[in-house]
C-alpha cells in the first residue's frame, strides 16, 4: 500500500469517525435554527459527507455517505414509531441519496473547480453545499414516496393521497435552512480544508 492511499485511507476514516458522532450526539448533526424562526433546524451531517467528496474525491465521498446511509438504518430498525423512522427503514431511502451526496459533488468538484482559484472556487464551493442539501432531500423524499406507495404503508399522519404533496409540505420549510447552512458551511470550511489538504498532496 502506497503513502498516497494510506493518506486517503486515514481521512476517509476520519471522516467516517465525524459522522458518526455526528449520528450519536444530535447537537453536532443537526443545528438548531429556533433563534431565527421557532421549530427550524438543519441536518449536516450531509456537509460532513460533501466534503469528504470535495476533499477526496467522488468514490471516497461515497464511502462516506454509505457509512451515514447504513448508520440511518439501523438507527430507523432499532428506533421505530415514527414516520421518520419508518422512511428510513427503507434501505434505499437511508442509502443511495447519502451515497450520492458524497459521489456527486466529488465528481462536480472535481469536474468544475478543483483546478479553480479565488472567487469563482468559492463561489462554487457554496453552491455545492446548496446541491448537497437538495441532493439528500429530494432523495429522500423522491424514494420515500415510491416506498410507501408501492409497499402501501399505512400509519398514522400519513395521508392515502397527495403523498408527494404532503412530503414536499413536511421537508421544504427545513430544508431552505438547509441550503442556507450548506452555502455558508461548505464556502467556509471548504476554503479552510482545501489548501491544507491539497499541501498534504491529497487531491481526490
Amino acid at each position: 500500500m502506497t503513502n498516497q492511499k494510506i493518506k486517503y485511507y486515514v481521512v476517509t476514516t476520519l471522516f467516517v469517525a465525524i459522522v458518526l458522532l455526528q449520528m450519536i450526539v444530535p447537537w453536532l448533526g443537526v443545528m438548531p435554527l429556533g433563534a431565527f424562526v421557532i421549530g427550524a433546524s438543519a441536518t449536516i451531517i450531509q456537509f460532513t459527507v460533501a466534503l469528504a467528496g470535495i476533499l477526496l474525491g467522488p468514490k471516497y465521498g461515497a464511502v462516506v455517505g454509505l457509512f451515514w446511509g447504513i448508520m440511518s438504518f439501523i438507527n430507523a430498525l432499532t428506533h421505530p414509531g415514527t414516520i421518520g423512522s419508518l422512511m428510513f427503514q427503507n434501505p434505499f431511502t437511508a442509502l443511495v441519496p447519502r451515497v450520492l451526496v458524497g459521489f456527486l459533488v466529488g465528481l462536480l468538484f472535481n469536474y468544475f473547480l478543483r483546478k479553480r482559484s479565488g472567487t469563482i472556487r468559492t463561489l462554487g464551493l457554496g453552491i455545492l453545499g446548496v446541491v448537497a442539501a437538495l441532493i439528500n432531500t429530494v432523495g429522500v423524499v423522491i424514494l420515500t414516496t415510491i416506498g410507501f406507495t408501492v409497499m402501501h404503508t399505512n400509519f398514522t399522519g400519513i395521508p392515502n393521497q397527495n403523498l408527494l404533496s404532503w412530503l414536499i409540505g413536511i421537508v421544504s420549510f427545513n430544508a431552505i435552512f438547509e441550503m442556507i447552512v450548506g452555502f455558508i458551511l461548505i464556502t467556509v470550511v471548504g476554503n479552510v480544508l482545501l489548501p491544507v489538504a491539497e499541501r498534504a498532496n491529497i487531491k481526490g
